[in-house]
């Protein structure tokens, strides 16, 4: 492999991982070695403390057996009592030391079986011990007590035999323990020196690459810094600005190079640790925060022109923003030479005049078709598109105006012969529709125009032909409507004056008769009968409001000569006024906010306010006295609904809220129909048209109204009026 290669491998930031990973495994790999070894050292220790132990406890096992042998004998020689007691607490004490040996020696299974033999020679032990104890009289010989005490002799001699072999095995296992123990002793601290030394080494390799890492980028920083203060573009970095929620608002200049100088008249050291909107306004004016936010966020690189001008002169820019790191890098290339350029060869084109008005005529009458007329020698040239129209092929036939003439309706021959004829003599244009039978005998509307220029020293006429049959269609459909709509209104008017006067009429004389039968008749009336008499009086006045809510709706109309500058601070006052004596009775109260003035019918919203201060003080609550609070603020037309079609950048909103009864939100809309009630008749008086009313005239305003509530807590009708 070249050498280059290997150096260039060894150099690289993935070696320099690799190479990392294997030193922190070796350097792992040793100190769980040394950690073994100290574990090891340490069980060694024990191991060799345990064996001491065991042969101390062992001579101690042993020491109390030839004491309880010792005691018992004399006991029984010297009947003394006082060596009884001896013996048996040596006993204890041999029994407490023979558990320790068992738990000392737990895991030597040549000690676990030498202390279940003495375990049994202990028990025959105290056996013959027992036995002999009171079997000595004086003076006499028993051969009984001879047997016992040879019985004891021999036990004492086989347990001193378990105490040699014990002995013999403790000390053979305590020398492999020790040489065990030396060995570790000596490993341990080499281990240790080795890691260390190792350690040392590999920081002083990693010192001396981070180091040389450190030259080198030092190195590339300074090359970076020439090429970005050399080079022809304005870069900048930027790092994010955010508020108290952590949204990020804004951006603060971190780098910028002399290109800003250059081509902004801003110096670097100035705008540095700036904001850009403050550093670079046209930022806010072009719209491009929320796009490079959004760069910022997504981690996506964008690109947009921008237009700059700088003392007096318009520069254009072609901006790149790519987010890197903790924050979006702008290279911003100036591209006015380009832009100029481009100016100039649109200014170079004019030479094409026919083929712009071509396109610019037919992109207006829908790029139908386009046609070229040579007036001297009667020919023609016209596009695909105009052989289309006429449902032949193109180039099927030589186009002249003669052989066009064929395709005319001939009811409208002699208006096209007399059109032809005046733009021959008057080398004017105008707009001309007629009609066209097709090669397949369908009937078309086309509609033509021209423009005569000069073309090779001769006048030439150029123009476009469009298919506007549908159109024709269309419009004769709207003149049909428009006279049905006029009939319409026409009988909406005869409707007016019957609901106004044949309407009302009868009903003025049915009242007139309940008022005479309840003055000199009702007092003949039973019980029943006068509450039949008021039924019918209730009746009647409530078909009369009925006819005059439905005037009142008919009336309004979206015509709008007759808008005026409204203040509706006045209009709230004079409903106060008029509610004044109601608003007393239930101790109610109209508060209402600084209020706009709006353009608008002056009785019209006199009525829609009326209309809701009305339907608030109906449905008020039994328990609380009314309160109608009335609130303003201005707003953007993207707060409205999506399905309403907006007039009006801002609008006015006005919101009208009681606490009232309320009622269920999913009722919000049904409201606003005519008749519409949400409640009985017998509970709550009214016709059901006066929130259709309501909402009939804010549309005449071009606004648009809406309702929220809640059952038992109050409602909210809210007003949206034009700015």
């Amino acid at each position: 492999m070249d050498n280059n290669i290997l150096r260039r491998i060894a150099n690289s930031a993935r070696a320099d991982k690799i190479a990392l990973a294997l030193v922190i495994c070796v350097l792992l790999l040793i100190t769980a070695l040394l950690f073994k070894q100290i574990k090891a050292l340490e069980t060694s220790a024990e191991l060799v403390s345990q064996s001491l132990t065991v042969d101390k406890e062992i001579n101690t096992l042993f020491s109390h057996y030839d004491l309880m042998e010792s005691a018992e004998f004399r006991s029984v020689i010297l009947k003394d009592t006082v060596f009884v007691d001896s013996y048996l607490d040596h006993k204890e004490d041999s029994d407490k030391t023979l558990e320790r040996l068992y738990d000392l020696v737990k895991d030597v299974p040549g000690h676990q079986t030498n202390l279940a033999t003495i375990s049994q020679l202990k028990d025959s032990l105290h056996t013959t011990l027992t036995a002999l104890h009171g079997k000595v009289r004086p003076l006499e010989a028993d051969s009984t007590v001879m047997a016992y005490v040879k019985e004891a002799a021999t036990i004492s001699k086989n347990l001193r035999n378990v105490r040699m072999e014990m002995l013999l095995h403790n000390q053979k296992l305590l020398r492999d323990r020790l040489a065990t123990y030396r060995r570790l002793t000596f490993l341990t601290p080499l281990t240790t020196l080795l890691l260390a030394l190792f350690s040392i080494i590999v920081f002083y390799i990693a010192f001396m690459r981070l180091r040389r890492h450190r030259d080198q980028i030092q190195s590339s920083e300074t090359l970076l810094q020439n090429i970005i203060q050399s080079t022809d573009n304005i870069m900048n970095y930027y790092e994010p600005i955010r508020d108290p929620e952590g949204n990020v608002v804004d951006f603060r200049v971190s780098f910028a190079n002399a290109c800003n100088k250059d081509y902004l008249d801003l110096e670097p050291a100035e705008i540095i640790g700036k904001p850009i909107t403050e550093a670079f306004p046209f930022v806010l004016e072009n719209d491009e925060l929320p796009k490079m936010i959004k760069s910022y966020h997504d981690n996506e690189t964008i690109d947009f022109e921008r237009q700059v001008t700088v003392k007096g002169e318009r520069l254009w820019f072609h901006s790149f923003i790519k987010p890197i790191d903790k924050g979006i890098l702008e290279v911003v290339r100036n591209n006015t030479e380009e832009y100029n350029a481009k100016e100039n060869l649109l200014a170079l084109n004019d030479q094409l005049e026919i083929q712009n008005f071509i396109m610019s005529e037919a992109k207006k009458m829908a790029q139908i078709g386009s046609y070229v007329w040579d007036m001297e020698t009667d020919t023609a040239k016209i596009s695909d598109n105009f052989y289309r129209i006429l449902d032949c092929g193109p180039k099927e036939f030589e186009p002249s105006f003669e052989k066009y003439r064929e395709f005319v309706h001939p009811d409208d021959v002699k208006q096209y012969d007399e059109f032809g004829q005046w733009l021959k003599e008057t080398h004017q244009t105008r707009e001309h529709t007629y009609r066209i039978i097709t090669k397949k005998g369908l009937l078309k509307y086309v509609r033509t125009k021209g423009q005569f220029i000069k073309r090779e020293g001769k006048v030439v006429m150029i123009g476009v032909v469009q298919d506007v049959t549908e159109q024709v269609k269309t419009e004769n459909d709207l003149i049909i409507k428009n006279l049905e709509l006029k009939r319409s209104n026409v009988d909406l008017e005869s409707f007016n004056q019957v609901a106004s006067h044949d309407l009302q009429e009868p009903l003025r004389k049915i009242q007139t008769f309940i008022s005479r039968i309840d003055e000199t008749e009702k007092s003949k009336l039973s019980e029943k009968g006068k509450d039949h008499l008021d039924k019918i009086y209730h009746v009647a006045a409530r078909m009369q409001s009925l006819i005059q809510n439905l005037l009142s709706y008919s009336r309004i109309d979206s015509k709008h000569e007759d808008f005026e500058t409204i203040d509706l601070n006045s209009i709230l006052k004079k409903i106060q006024e008029d509610y004044a004596e109601r608003l007393n009775e239930v101790k109610g109260d109209i508060l209402w906010e600084s209020l706009p003035v709006v353009h608008g019918v002056g009785f019209q919203l006199e009525q829609l306010f009326d209309n809701l201060v009305s339907n608030a003080l109906k449905y008020r609550s039994p328990h609380l006295a009314p309160l109608i609070r009335i609130t303003y603020e201005k707003v953007q037309s993207k707060e409205l609904p999506d399905d309403f079609l907006k007039h009006s950048k801002t609008y006015h909103k006005i919101s009208v809220m009681d606490n009232g009864i309320g009622f269920g939100n999913e009722n919000a809309q049904k409201i606003f129909a005519v008749f519409q009630r949400l409640h009985q008749k017998t509970e709550y008086s009214g016709t059901g048209i006066g929130l259709a009313i309501c909402k009939k005239i804010v549309e005449n305003h071009h606004g648009y109204i809406q309702a929220s509530s809640e059952s038992g807590k109050g409602s909210i009708f809210t007003v949206y009026l034009p700015f």
